[in-house]
């Protein structure tokens, strides 16, 4: 039986209350998201327990997306997934419904439900070893941009409780084949290859012209995706296994190849992990938490963001290059 002593309630007021300390650093703003959402799956796992028993086998539950990397700002939503040993019903049943009070926890706690249901209530994303295998398997085969896009997610994947192993092995499975499979590289840039336009020749920011947000920059599209994104294309590539960004870009700067141009990327991209701490840090909800509004930038923070955007699109065409050469 596991061990707690705690509520929902209590974690979400100790979230609540001890965030604001933690918001002068990504690295350590990241720690007390992993310690809160340790709290919550511990505090489901009892509560799953009191009604169906200890688990019937080993298992791994693992963060994905921003979790999965240790980007996380001040607000996120749900990324996570479940593998589990023995590959019978039972304990597919066992897992997703832990999966389920999992998930209900962490939206008690106050992260938002995944609107792409990447979530271990999800049977796609709870499966046991031997259906992980399959699943990866398939999604290699089909190449469609929602397959390739599953791959993406799995090499962000990290593990937040039980057996390492699993994920690690999957990663390097996604690894050796990119490194061999010159199309399915390829497929795998092409997946994350558009990127909007975010600033102009002269220097202006483009934002959106309609909506809730007129006049605001997504920095989550414009910004963070083009780094991570492109980060990721070249780490796998070269058989790193590291899910954060920075983690990747420190283990590319032993490469000769790319060591110059990840360097000037990884000094833009600590910026923009410091732009966002000090930019979104009173966002009031998770969709707001991604936008900036231009007119409240002083002259120095617009030429701050002007140069991690420009350095966004070189370093993206940079990896389209890398691809193209095979």
């Amino acid at each position: 039986m596991t061990t707690r002593a705690h509520t929902y309630a209590d974690i979400r007021l100790a979230k609540d209350s001890s965030m604001e300390q933690y918001l002068h650093s990504t690295q350590r703003l990241n720690a007390f998201h992993d310690a809160i959402m340790m709290k919550v799956f511990l505090t489901a796992l009892q509560k799953h327990e009191e009604t169906n028993g200890a688990p019937p086998c080993l298992f791994t539950l693992f963060l994905l997306g921003s979790a999965g990397r240790c980007e996380q700002g001040t607000l996120s939503d749900q990324d996570h997934g479940m593998i589990y040993e023995l590959h019978t019903n039972d304990a597919a049943d066992y897992f997703l419904t832990l999966g389920q009070t999992f998930s209900d926890g962490l939206y008690e706690v106050g992260y938002p439900y995944c609107e792409g249901k990447v979530m271990s209530s999800n049977p796609v994303w709870c499966r046991s070893i031997e259906g992980w295998e399959t699943q990866i398997h398939s999604w290699i085969e089909e190449e469609t941009l929602d397959t390739i896009r599953s791959l993406h997610m799995i090499c962000d994947a990290r593990v937040l409780y039980g057996e390492k192993t699993y994920i690690s092995s999957f990663k390097k499975q996604i690894s050796t084949l990119l490194q061999n499979d010159r199309y399915l590289l390829k497929r795998f840039f092409e997946n994350i290859q558009y990127m909007k336009k975010s600033v102009g020749l002269f220097g202006q920011i483009f934002t959106e012209q309609n909506g809730q947000h007129t006049g605001a920059l997504n920095l989550k599209q414009a910004a963070f995706f083009p780094y991570v994104n492109a980060i990721r294309v070249l780490a796998v590539k070269e058989g790193i296994e590291s899910s954060s960004t920075l983690m990747r870009m420190k283990a590319l700067k032993q490469i000769s190849a790319h060591a110059s141009r990840i360097d000037e990327c990884e000094e833009a991209y600590r910026m923009l992990l410091d732009f966002r701490l000090r930019a979104l840090k009173n966002a009031s909800d998770y969709d707001s938490s991604h936008y900036i509004h231009i007119d409240t930038l002083g002259p120095i923070r617009k030429k701050e963001l002007r140069h991690i955007l420009k350095t966004a699109e070189a370093l993206h065409h940079y990896v389209q290059r890398f691809v193209e050469k095979g």
